[in-house]
């Protein structure tokens, strides 16, 4: 395999592009609810991002200890992974100060744009569902349906539950629709974490990177068997993840009882715009929120209508060559 081969043709603005998906990723996986799986399965990445991370194995090993080092590039896709790892970090640093902002001050129309992103990674897998898969759909929307109902953790956290977290968590979101950082809620590691990214707490991110490494080596590996073998039913589970998503990003929600109110934390259900305008007495924002919807699903079959244009493009440029 020679070097071109390696990098499968990647010039500076293919690598450009990588970036971008991976800064796309990286703010995604810090929105409760939303998966950097989901961005990987839309801009179309997904099964060879899975496939680049359990190149991370014994063969990678027995290279590197030969100082074989172009080898292991080639073997674990390095080309592809640089660019979109540099993304995913910047992504996530620009989120602490950005889209969690907006998530604070206008969570309806950040909520709005992610259905529409949901729904559109949804019409590109269509081809994928079959009435035969459907109990494999709902086993995934039920999955994500029984993690909302799940309390977050108030226990503070050891160095072992921080480890512990970052394995769950990176494997949560190498899944499409299981948000990581909805996952970090759960186990108490939310917030921990992103302090410890804006205040570049190196301990605290060493462990929780540490965990994440274990996660993404194990998990990467079923993944990957799943999809050679059983790769019907488990684009199925995908979808029934994604179906479960909206859920957990459904912008509109109302205190489950009026008492709960004036509580410090309330518990809180999903609700349509006009019961969440009526019960807390506040705009819906709705037609807005329909406009975000909406530049949420054309951004998605937008770009990957051109990425696939583009890809046919290469492909009679190629045979012309021939």
């Amino acid at each position: 395999m020679d070097k071109s081969s390696a990098q499968e043709g990647l010039s500076n603005l293919q690598r450009a592009t990588v970036f971008a998906k991976g800064l796309v990723m990286g703010v995604s996986d810090s929105v409760p609810g939303v998966s950097g799986g989901t961005i990987a399965l839309i801009v179309g990445i997904y099964e060879r991002l899975i496939r680049a991370i359990s190149a991370f194995d014994l063969i990678a090993l027995r290279l590197l200890m030969r100082r074989e080092l172009l080898q292991v590039w080639r073997h674990i896709d390095g080309a592809f992974l640089l660019p979109l790892a540099l993304g995913m970090g910047c992504g996530l640093l620009l989120s602490a100060n950005t889209v969690l902002y907006a998530l604070e001050h206008v969570p309806i129309f950040v909520g709005s744009f992610f259905i529409g992103l949901v729904l559109a990674a949804m019409l590109l897998l269509r081809s994928e569902f079959t009435l035969r898969h459907s109990p494999y759909l709902l086993l995934g929307a039920g999955l994500v349906g029984a993690l909302g109902w799940l309390q977050p953790s108030s226990e503070p956290l050891t160095s072992l539950g921080l480890f512990v977290a970052g394995a769950v968590a990176i494997s949560a979101m190498l899944l499409p629709g299981l948000s990581g950082a909805f996952i970090l809620i759960l186990l108490g590691a939310y917030e921990t974490m992103l302090t410890a990214l804006v205040t570049l707490d190196i301990g605290t991110i060493a462990v929780f990177s540490a965990g994440c490494i274990v996660g993404l080596m194990v998990f990467s590996r079923v993944l990957r068997g799943l999809l050679s073998r059983f790769h019907s039913e488990a684009y199925s589970v995908i979808g029934g993840l994604l179906l479960g998503s909206l859920a957990s990003i459904w912008p509109w929600r109302v205190p489950v009882t009026s008492a709960s109110i004036e509580g410090d934390d309330p518990m809180m259900r999903l609700a349509l715009p006009s019961e969440y305008a009526t019960s807390l007495g506040v705009e819906a924002h709705t037609w807005i929120a329909l406009g975000f919807v909406g530049a949420g699903l054309a951004c998605v079959l937008g770009l990957n209508r051109l990425f696939n244009s583009r890809n046919s493009a290469r492909g009679i440029s190629s045979a012309q060559q021939e």
